[in-house]
């Protein structure tokens, strides 16, 4: 792996907090201001793909990275072995949070900080597709199918916390499953997953204001339905395929202790990885489910699942990586 690197623009978790700071300063003043470098970027990034559900091709394909505009981020497959890096044919401008789709053909992902939607990019980079309609941001995708995608969506430009939405890709269909609870919240993201059977979704809710705010996670039917408390301060969930579900341990927004695993019903809690003193954020189980994926104080890292040994670094400054099968991620 290389030994020298530039440390790329902040990542998901640092711009969320920043955003979230910036909202808190500007209702304290009564002005809303735009941070212009992240204006600038979203201008860029959203130039081809205004005004609802288009297909369209994400600016800068055509050039070379080393071309690519100022601000667009461009992501390369990690061989988690051997540290190789070879790039990504499509051209994830300021991509959050991303997940490629069961079939290895397609990515999903929300823009992040100021135009947020969800977007499903071809990883062969032959094109790209815009899934929330006008007037709805998106965040945390995640895919249920080849087909479907589970998303957080809410009203635009609010900290409202909206509703989990289901997109179907085939038909242009986009359904409201789960109602989250209303007014306004400083954690507004909220990250879900769907059971192996298809029939929970497990996502977080913030709990409390400011420095009092923590996270829980909650079960719901998939179909709609009663949600049931699965643990307190939890976070980020992510089943993992024998349906236990892989999680972010005390997390104070956007980050935890460490990264955790539990029986599906919430019992038999235990660290996959712990670091006294450091951050950890966004685990990502691999497709066989034997590693989770995660960021550590910035960087990537793999663990196994089952907890014998400690995380090893990727080398890469990713607190967001992607599976791509299960020996390669997606990374800055």
């Amino acid at each position: 792996m290389s030994t020298q690197k530039v440390r790329p623009d902040r990542g998901f978790t640092e711009r969320q907090e920043f955003r979230q700071r910036r909202r808190v300063r500007n209702r304290k003043i009564g002005a809303y201001v735009v941070v212009a470098g992240i204006a600038a970027v979203s201008v860029i990034a959203f130039a081809a793909v205004q005004g609802g559900r288009n297909d369209t091709t994400v600016p800068g394909t055509d050039a070379p990275p080393s071309a690519a505009a100022p601000g667009v981020t461009t992501h390369d497959y990690l061989d988690i072995a051997t540290g190789e890096r070879s790039p990504v044919a499509a051209e994830l401008a300021e991509a959050s949070l991303p997940e490629v789709s069961p079939n290895g053909e397609a990515v999903a992902y929300n823009t992040c900080c100021d135009d947020d939607a969800i977007l499903v990019a071809n990883l062969d980079g032959s094109g790209t597709e815009i899934i929330t309609p006008e007037k709805l941001d998106g965040y945390g995708p995640t895919w249920i199918d080849d087909e479907t995608i589970l998303f957080q969506g809410r009203p635009e430009g609010t900290t409202e916390m909206g509703a989990l939405y289901v997109a179907d890709l085939s038909g242009d269909d986009l359904t409201k499953m789960i109602d989250l609870p209303d007014g306004e919240k400083g954690a507004w993201i909220v990250i879900s997953d769907v059971s192996p059977d298809a029939t929970t979704v497990v996502y977080h809710l913030p709990r409390g204001k400011g420095e009092h705010e923590r996270w829980d996670l909650w079960t719901a039917p998939l179909a709609g339905g009663e949600p049931t408390l699965l643990r307190r301060n939890a976070g980020a969930p992510q089943y993992a395929p024998d349906g236990s579900v892989v999680f972010l341990g005390h997390p104070v927004p956007f980050h935890g202790d460490g990264i955790w695993i539990m029986d599906a019903d919430g019992s038999n809690a235990r660290p996959i990885v712990q670091e006294r003193g450091t951050q950890f954020s966004w685990p990502r189980v691999s497709p066989d489910g034997t590693q989770v994926a995660y960021g550590h104080d910035g960087e990537a890292e793999v663990a196994a699942i089952d907890g014998t040994g400690s995380g090893e670094t990727t080398g890469a400054f990713s607190d967001e990586p992607a599976w791509y099968g299960n020996d390669t991620l997606i990374v800055p």
